[in-house]
């Protein structure tokens, strides 16, 4: 396959060790002395239905004060128990990317100085990995010194830089640091349809005990396949973008309930961790609309809304976890144009043989040992399922990053499969936002080096 992006050499274990030894440096502490913890009805009535976790989708930390605080009253702080984590990504982390390049406080000129001594020939573009990757780990251990406790651990979860994508050695040692360096982390592993190999380096950092949250997932296949295949801690269904692009309102409830039913039915007959997230959600209904799901991450005003919501009750709250919405799907008549409802529906059916396929292959020992992403592709493809992966030219992703949701004017909806356009889709989005926040950090640092010369 033709890979357009990713890192052009590998980081060593000393530079993610020292990776490792930024991100630990100047320790956090709690800013709260005296912690409580109370419930939120609706929360806990989630909980009762087979919930695990409740996140916010945000690396804004006065953002999470906001939903985690119940109360602060006379020296104590009631947090919400059912809250236990948050997860990150690009765009989540470039709206708070601007507090650390412009802080008096900021230490990107240390960090920088002692990238270059570590290695002198690093680049632009490594250089801003490596911040990146140190401010990452930064956020997830202020996020969670605040709001961990031995008795409601805290999770968050931190993105890889896009640029590692097609460079599993690399991919692998900054996911590693990031793991050391904060202990309640899942690293995000995206799936790269154009890098194979991504679920490879998911299905390794978990053999060697990194939680992988393996994310730009927008199907029940595609969950079923990194399940089987790498067995993450975590997998994620954007279902916001799912109904949003497609102009169906129930499209991603109905793809989120046909995988959370995949993904039990794999834990009953495999025993693999996998659980399922809610993500991308856009409005608070989705948790009436898709109750019983494992996890739920929400941005701050979806769950906002939730908590402050009447409508539904905590006591009228019951599982979908059997409901099939399928047969109240409606789609605009601009997108029946494009693409058929049979190629909609398989966002949230699997083939037969696409089952019988993944299982038979996940257990041979080629697998076991495999350590190629085009090799991976090849099968896929021998097996008839080639449509799960695409590699663009540089010209295509041009085209694919020029925004999040499917152009349905332009080829790719009819030439594609639609998760993986989706998922192509939000990769460049992704890389997008990244690209901007890499040009942030390093003309920052060029900035304080100029300053202090």
């Amino acid at each position: 396959m033709e890979r357009m992006r990713g890192l052009g050499r590998a980081v060593s274990k000393g530079l993610a060790q020292k990776l490792s030894q930024w991100i630990t440096d100047g320790e956090t502490a709690s800013p709260f002395t005296r912690v409580e913890f109370t419930s939120h009805p609706l929360l806990s009535a989630l909980k009762a239905l087979g919930t695990e976790h409740i996140w916010a989708d945000t690396a804004d930390f006065r953002e999470l004060s906001d939903l985690v605080v119940a109360r602060n009253e006379g020296g104590t702080v009631w947090l919400y128990r059912e809250l236990d984590g948050n997860t990150t990504n690009q765009p989540l982390v470039a709206k708070v990317i601007d507090r650390y390049v412009t802080s008096q406080e900021s230490e990107l000129e240390r960090w920088a100085e002692d990238l270059r001594r570590w290695e002198p020939t690093l680049g632009s573009g490594e250089l801003a990995i490596a911040l990146y990757s140190i401010l990452n780990g930064r956020l997830g251990r202020e996020i969670e010194s605040a709001w961990n406790r031995p008795d409601r651990p805290w999770e968050v979860s931190l993105e890889l830089h896009t640029g590692l994508a097609g460079n599993p050695s690399a991919a692998k040692e900054v996911a590693r640091a990031l793991s050391r360096s904060v202990p309640g982390a899942l690293v995000k592993v995206a799936f790269c349809p154009d890098h194979p190999e991504t679920i490879l380096v998911a299905r390794d950092l978990e053999k060697e005990g990194v939680r992988v949250n393996f994310t730009a997932t927008f199907s029940t296949r595609q969950v079923v396949a990194a399940a089987l295949l790498a067995a993450p801690q975590r997998t994620n269904i954007f279902m916001g973008r799912l109904s949003q692009g497609l102009g169906s309102e129930l499209l991603g409830e109905q793809v989120v309930l046909c995988t959370q039913r995949g993904l039990r039915r794999l834990r009953q007959r495999f025993g693999v961790p996998t659980r399922n997230i809610v993500a991308s959600m856009r409005r608070w209904q989705t948790f009436v609309l898709a109750a019983g799901c494992d996890i739920y991450t929400a941005p701050y005003t979806v769950l906002k809304d939730f908590l402050a919501q009447r409508e539904v009750p905590a006591e009228e709250l019951r599982s979908c976890a059997e409901i099939d919405y399928s047969d109240r799907l409606q789609y605009s008549a601009r997108v029946l144009e494009r693409v058929s409802r049979e190629k909609i529906e398989e966002l949230f059916t699997v083939k037969a043989e696409f089952w019988e396929f993944l299982e038979s292959y996940a257990r041979t020992q080629e697998y076991e040992k495999l350590s190629d992403g085009d090799r991976l592709y090849h099968r896929f493809e021998e097996a008839g399922f080639g449509d799960f992966f695409y590699a663009p030219t540089e010209s295509e992703w041009q085209e694919l990053r020029k925004g999040k949701l499917p152009d349905w004017e332009s080829p790719w909806p009819q030439r594609l499969a639609l998760d993986t356009l989706y998922s192509l889709l939000a990769i460049g989005d992704f890389a997008n936002f990244q690209e901007e926040m890499d040009k942030k950090l390093v003309r920052g640092v060029e900035k304080l080096l100029a300053a202090a010369s």
